[in-house]
């Protein structure tokens, strides 16, 4: 006695199996054909310029560019000149180096913002001044002050 009750002598006939795979391979070999077909016609000759792909990596400006029209920002152009400098804050941190917020960016990157150069390591702790250049012109602004180019002067934001 063998297993599952079949004699040892007598073997089960597997024609069946043999006789699905022989119908089945010939589809096999047509759908894999017809999609290979399908696949070398639309992306491998599909004709490009390489002059309009670019480059692989972007510059700061670019990337900029990118990021203001995924969120639907204006999108700027070349260094914009200030017609109104506003210290929004500043935040001297451990290490003492100071980061400053100017008309809503930060000199973390950058100690120029649009047309404006902020020395942050120049900040008077005592009378928490910041000093900044604008047109050559030199002004010490504290947090929530306005310097406006048209008139010249220094308001407090309130």
């Amino acid at each position: 006695m063998s297993l599952a009750g079949i004699p040892s002598g007598a073997q089960a006939p597997i024609t069946g199996v043999n006789q699905v795979n022989d119908m089945l391979q010939p589809t096999y070999m047509k759908l894999v054909s017809l999609l290979l077909g399908w696949l070398l016609s639309t992306s491998v000759w599909a004709e490009y310029d390489a002059a309009e792909l670019g480059k692989l990596f972007t510059d700061r400006e670019q990337r900029s560019h990118i990021d203001a029209a995924r969120s639907g920002k204006n999108i700027k152009t070349g260094v914009r000149q200030a017609s109104k400098v506003n210290v929004n804050g500043y935040l001297t941190r451990s290490d003492g180096k100071s980061v400053v917020w100017i008309n809503d960016e930060s000199t973390l990157d950058s100690s120029v913002i649009g047309s404006v150069r902020v020395y942050p390591k120049a900040i008077d702790e005592n009378n928490k001044k910041v000093p900044v250049v604008v047109d050559g012109n030199k002004l010490y602004l504290k947090p929530g002050e306005t310097w406006s180019k048209s008139t010249g002067k220094v308001k407090e934001n309130y």
